[in-house]
């Protein structure tokens, strides 16, 4: 297998990887971190994106509640 074709692979295997993953959020019903960030970039300049935990933490909040329980 040559350079370019070991490349395309890569490119290929990382693209599959990625729709899997927005697949498995979602299934799990997580919002996309990343579409979140793109938005507000684009839609919202002058606003600073949180970051992926604050961003998780606060839709976790807003979905059980700030007093929900965690078992692990």
């Amino acid at each position: 297998m040559n350079q370019h074709n070991l490349r395309s692979v890569i490119k290929r295997i990382r693209y599959g990887a990625g729709v899997i993953r927005k697949i498995s959020k979602g299934i799990s019903n997580l919002p996309d971190y990343d579409s979140y960030v793109k938005h507000i970039q684009k839609n919202h300049p002058e606003v600073a994106p949180p970051t992926e935990a604050e961003f998780f933490k606060d839709f976790l909040n807003k979905k059980y509640g700030a007093s929900a329980k965690r078992c692990c």
